[in-house]
C-alpha cells in the first residue's frame, strides 16, 4: 500500500500522495471501531486506504481512532491536526477537501461534518448514524449516504445501540432532503467495499467543490 506515516503530536497516521505536482483533492478516511488502536497500521486494511492504490488521485489521510468509541476529544484533534499537517506538507486543494468513513467512521463523518462545516467539500457516510439535531450545520455541504437495508450492526432507520442520540441514514435522508440516500436492498452492514469500488462515486466526489 503506499502510504506513509507522519506523526501528529506523537500519534502516528498515514498519509498517501499521489504522483505529480498538484494541487490535489484529499480524501480524510475514517475506520470502524474494530480497528482501533494506536498501531497506526491495522485500519489500512478496511475499507477505502485497502483500495488505495499508486493511481489514486487524490491525497488519503488515515488517522486511527484510539476510543473507545468514535473521533471524539483527542481523536477529533487528531483528525483535524494530522490533516492541517498534511496541507502544509502537500499541495492540497482546500476547496477540494472531502470526508468519509464507515460505521464508527460513518457516525464520525456525520459528528464532524457537522462540527467542521467550513473544512469539507463533501461527505461520504457508509454504515453510519447521525443527530437529528446537527441537520441544520449540514444543510450546505453535498453529501452521499449508504447503508444495507438488513444492517443490524447500525440499522438504517431508529437509534444506534451504542449511541442513543443518532439515528441510522434513512433517517438522516429525510432530514437532509438534498443528500443523496442510496440502500442496498438485502444488504448488511458490511457494504463499504461494494461503496468504494464503484468508480460513479469517485466521479461525483472528486466534482465536488467547497465555495
Amino acid at each position: 500500500m503506499p502510504f506513509q506515516r507522519r506523526f501528529f503530536e506523537g500519534r502516528a497516521f498515514p498519509v498517501s500522495v499521489p504522483a505529480g505536482e498538484g494541487p490535489f483533492p484529499c480524501v480524510v478516511f475514517l475506520h470502524g471501531v474494530g480497528e482501533n488502536g494506536t498501531d497506526g497500521e491495522k485500519h489500512l486494511a478496511v475499507g477505502l486506504p485497502a483500495r488505495v492504490g499508486p493511481d489514486f488521485p487524490a491525497v488519503v489521510v488515515a488517522p486511527q481512532c484510539r476510543g473507545p468509541w468514535m473521533y471524539r476529544g483527542d481523536d477529533e484533534r487528531l483528525v483535524m491536526g494530522a490533516l492541517e499537517a498534511v496541507c502544509r506538507e502537500v499541495p492540497v486543494d482546500r476547496g477540494r477537501i472531502y470526508l468519509t468513513g464507515l460505521s464508527q467512521g460513518g457516525c464520525s463523518a456525520f459528528d464532524l461534518g457537522a462540527k467542521h462545516p467550513e473544512v469539507w467539500a463533501a461527505l461520504v457516510v457508509v454504515c453510519g448514524a447521525g443527530r437529528i439535531a446537527d441537520a441544520m450545520r449540514l444543510r450546505r455541504t453535498p453529501i452521499r449516504i449508504y447503508h444495507g437495508e438488513r444492517d443490524e450492526v447500525i440499522p438504517p432507520s431508529g437509534h444506534h445501540q451504542f449511541d442513543r442520540e443518532t439515528v441510522g441514514g434513512r433517517d438522516m435522508s429525510k432530514v437532509l432532503p438534498h443528500a443523496a440516500y442510496v440502500e442496498f436492498p438485502g444488504a448488511d452492514h458490511f457494504i463499504w467495499d461494494r461503496v468504494y469500488g464503484d468508480p460513479g462515486l469517485w466521479d461525483w466526489l472528486f466534482a465536488q467543490r467547497r465555495p
